[in-house]
């Protein structure tokens, strides 16, 4: 059951707001990064959301900052890892903050809801495809679409 400062991210289990942010801190800071109050407020604002967002969502949310800042600051969470790029269905770019391990996504196609999903055997596809083509391969996104169980049922009734 979730407590007071947690948030619930669809398949993963409960994570500490708090815990997040700092996890995102600190990171960055292991990395060399330095962390403005603005950057603190960007970082501390993706950590926050359990949904996907745009970056103009965030630009306009956090608008005293400044868009170039929110937009770069954006950029360097993506760069790093720690937030994750979703391509909707209709080709629209959204983020959500990434988990700590590798996963993809799967998209629902009636109301843009996104969950992180961890596949073991897509390793074994791409071990596949290197062997059979010599690539190699540096990185892959997998991105799967569908209809989540409330829009099914709005659907069928």
């Amino acid at each position: 059951m979730p407590g007071a400062g947690t948030i619930r991210h669809g398949y993963n289990q409960f994570v500490a707001t708090e815990t997040e942010t700092q996890l995102l801190l600190d990171d960055l800071r292991d990395q060399g990064y330095k962390i403005t109050s603005p950057r603190h407020t960007v970082i501390e604002s993706v950590a926050g959301r359990d949904e996907n967002f745009t970056a103009e969502e965030l630009a306009s949310e956090l608008a005293s900052i400044g868009r170039a800042t929110v937009y770069r600051t954006l950029k360097l969470l993506v760069d790093q890892g720690l937030v994750c790029r979703v391509v909707l269905n209709d080709g629209a770019i959204c983020y959500r903050a990434a988990h700590r391990s590798h996963h993809h996504h799967l998209v629902c196609v009636g109301c843009g809801a996104t969950e992180d999903v961890h596949l073991a055997d897509v390793e074994k596809v791409i071990d596949g495809v290197r062997g059979a083509t010599q690539y190699d391969i540096v990185g892959h996104r997998l991105e799967m679409y569908g209809l989540c169980p409330t829009c099914k049922q709005r659907q069928t009734a």
